[in-house]
């Protein structure tokens, strides 16, 4: 699945491209969408991804790619062996040279094969195999799993240090109630498509702003907005960017978490809540110039 795309995937893909130049091939990546969990039912609810497909097809285009498979999810799909899918879609539909596979990786029915087995099927289908071993950061393994509850637990830098790049969140503005405007901080109200994006715990964040082709800091604030909304169900997420007051109704933007400076807070007035948001452009503001 790479989701994410973190740091010991990316040791994989940097290896793919090297050796591709090597066998003067191409880099092909192949994943898959749906994850085989929504397709199998198993706890399909409680998935939380760290990219959206079109989040990890830029990611990938960054690290040098030629060429991303995206292959649909099916139970029928399901249902192949180990040696069923390297014959069908590496050997057949790409013509593969050489397999880079993750240490702890399995694919096939049952997840039953292992390296040794991969390796007798190398041969059988005449291309190379070798195996990338784990990436450490500090002392532990890269994981997927680790970083969501990094991010789950508002550890955005330990997250960040893990996906090798700054977590990332793609959406489309909405249009808002615009009292951030009357207060002197109008923001962004964002819409994420994704329903299985992984946000973050409500809260204040420093973060980047990637809005019509340019970068900006901006606050962002996470949750329920408690002193001026009494609508409870609704969550919000919303960005004042800084040094910027263009009108992006409908236009798509991402924003970049750098980290988590508070959590959300309901103030006596609105007063209070302005003073509050002064100080947390200050502290806001360093975070954004240093990172």
């Amino acid at each position: 699945m790479f989701d994410g795309v973190h740091s010991g995937h990316r040791q994989l893909l940097a290896q793919l491209v090297d050796k591709a130049k090597a066998l003067n091939g191409e880099a092909v990546v192949l994943t898959f969408w749906p994850h085989p969990r929504m397709v199998l039912n198993q706890d399909k609810d409680q998935l939380r991804f760290l990219s959206s497909p079109e989040e990890r097809t830029i990611l990938f285009s960054q690290l040098g790619i030629d060429h991303l498979l995206l292959v649909p999810f099916t139970k029928e799909l399901s249902n192949l062996s180990s040696e069923e899918f390297i014959s069908q879609f590496l050997v057949d539909k790409i013509g593969i040279h050489h397999l880079l596979v993750g240490y702890n990786h399995r694919f096939g029915k049952g997840r039953t094969h292992s390296y040794n087995e991969y390796c007798e099927l190398a041969e059988k289908y005449d291309f190379g195999i070798s195996i990338v071993e784990a990436v450490l950061t500090d002392g532990m393994q890269t994981s997927s799993t680790d970083i969501r509850n990094h991010l789950l637990a508002g550890h955005i830098e330990k997250a960040n240090q893990i996906l090798g790049y700054l977590y990332l969140l793609n959406g489309r503005v909405m249009g808002g109630q615009q009292l951030g405007r009357r207060i002197g901080y109008p923001t962004a109200n964002i819409e994420v498509s994704e329903s299985y994006k992984l946000i973050p715990p409500d809260g204040v964040y420093a973060c980047k702003v990637h809005v019509e082709g340019k970068l900006f800091g901006g606050m962002l604030n996470i949750g329920y907005r408690p002193t001026v909304n009494h609508n409870i169900d609704h969550r919000s997420l919303e960005v004042h960017i800084f040094d910027f007051n263009r009108d992006i109704y409908s236009e798509e933007i991402r924003i970049e978490f750098i980290s988590r400076v508070r959590d959300e807070m309901k103030f006596e007035n609105v007063n209070a809540l302005i003073e509050q948001l002064k100080k947390d452009e200050v502290v806001i503001r360093t975070i954004v110039n240093e990172a």
